[in-house]
């Protein structure tokens, strides 16, 4: 009687049926991780148990870690929208500019700190980075801003975008109804309740207003990026 063979290991399908394994899939599967959980969660280990392989078999291909974060900042970066920029119609432009942005960052909203978290090798940079820069800061100064306050209304866009898909839609798309209302008010119902006796008015009086999705709040951000704009123009 022959003794069975090696099981196969739970949970990793036979070699034959996964794809084969490449810089691009361990970029994709990087970004995946650093999305959802932060560049903190993402190591060789788990990694490799993101694509059901063995730590060495991405030793195979990539140095390092580092070398892995360069790839994903790499992706991130090949993903950035390009924009048809407008100068007669620069409102609606703006508008445009600030959903692509979130649309791509809202799918994978902790990687926004890789800044914070992580440090890019610098020729490690894909182009596309330094064109959407110069593009955007060409268009702003076409409209009558100055370099300064073009360079302002970029990072401000930046700040904007990034704050709102790490802050509100990773939370909004996560949770239900009762989480999102909370999301919106100054102080969080429950809080309120649990001090009756405290004389916050103003709070008490926010958290009974309308909620809004969280495609409507943008809105709102995008209205303010315009109204900064205008402002500029002005002086």
């Amino acid at each position: 009687m022959t003794s069975p063979g090696p099981r196969p290991r739970r949970g990793r399908p036979p070699a034959a049926e996964r794809p084969p394994l490449d810089r691009d899939r361990i970029a994709r599967a990087a970004l995946r991780i650093a999305g959802e959980e932060g560049f903190g969660a993402l190591t060789m280990r788990r990694l490799a148990e993101e694509l059901r392989v063995t730590p060495r078999a991405l030793y195979n291909l990539v140095q390092d870690r580092q070398e892995v974060v360069d790839l994903t900042a790499r992706l991130m970066m090949e993903r950035l929208p390009r924009h048809v920029y407008d100068v007669d119609d620069w409102r609606s432009t703006v508008r445009r500019i600030y959903r692509a942005a979130r649309e791509q960052y809202r799918a994978v909203p902790r990687a926004t700190l890789i800044s914070l978290d992580e440090r890019v090798t610098p020729a490690e940079i894909h182009p596309a980075r330094l064109l959407h820069t110069e593009e955007m800061l060409a268009f702003l100064c076409a409209i009558g801003l100055g370099l300064e306050d073009a360079v302002h209304v970029r990072g401000r866009f930046l700040q904007d975008v990034f704050a709102f898909t790490l802050l509100i839609d990773y939370r909004y798309d996560r949770s239900d109804a009762t989480v999102r209302a909370m999301m919106q008010q100054p102080v969080p119902a429950p809080w309120l309740a649990a001090h009756p006796d405290l004389d916050v008015p103003y709070a008490r009086a926010a958290a009974e207003l309308p909620t809004l999705t969280s495609d409507a709040y943008f809105e709102r951000f995008v209205d303010d990026a315009i109204t900064l704009i205008e402002h500029r123009l002005r002086r």
